[in-house]
């Protein structure tokens, strides 16, 4: 999703290094679409846990890959975001949901807290990294900053702590938004388009 600081490079007679910010802007917008209408309560709760642990495990790759990918361009910033959500979201959420639903079946006690806490861990860091996206775009910077929201929230949530979860659905509602057209205006810039992400805040 975020290109400002990506730079392409073309190697006569070979195919050029795509940016895959925007595919990964596309499934994050998906997976926070699919958080709030949970928290909005348009999903099945019965089924909701073991639905979104699988899907989660499956991020755990792709965002894990990704990362790597941003670290191999340079980009420490964002990299090491996807990489924390790699295992915050991935392995932490997904393995939990599994775990839980499955334990819940067979009568086995299982502590959700660690999701919790992880999701707690996750938002923090991506509050803790706002100042550092200071020449990052209006789409970009709207997107961290209310995953981060979203995320903490839902950690709160976690731990007991209800009204949060709303919170939580709310923010990521504005995340999926942002990430969505962010992952647009990057396929765009790919072919010389520019379409307006907004100028730095600050």
């Amino acid at each position: 999703m975020e290109n400002a600081e990506n730079k392409e490079v073309v190697v006569k007679g070979l195919i050029p290094i795509g940016n895959v910010g925007g595919g990964l802007g596309f499934g994050y917008a998906s997976l926070c679409v699919a958080f709030a209408a949970n928290a909005f309560g348009f999903c099945f709760a019965d089924g909701f846990a073991i639905a979104i642990g699988v899907v989660l495990l499956g991020f755990f790759v792709i965002y894990l890959v990704g990362g790597l990918y941003f670290l191999k361009q340079g980009n420490t910033l964002v990299g090491s975001i996807y990489i924390a959500f790699s295992v915050a979201f991935g392995l932490y959420g997904g393995a939990v949901n599994i775990a839980g639903t499955i334990c819940a079946a067979l009568g086995i006690p299982c502590d959700f807290t660690i999701a919790a806490f992880a999701n707690l861990l996750g938002g923090a860091y991506l509050l803790l990294l706002l100042p550092a996206m200071k020449g990052f775009s209006k789409v970009d910077f709207i997107c961290f900053l209310f995953s981060g929201i979203g995320v903490f929230s839902f950690g709160l949530a976690g731990l007991g702590f209800a009204p949060f979860s709303m919170v939580g659905g709310a923010s990521l509602a504005v995340a999926a938004a942002t990430a969505y057209y962010g992952s647009v205006t990057t396929c765009y810039a790919s072919v010389g388009k520019q379409l307006p992400v907004g100028k730095p805040f600050f």
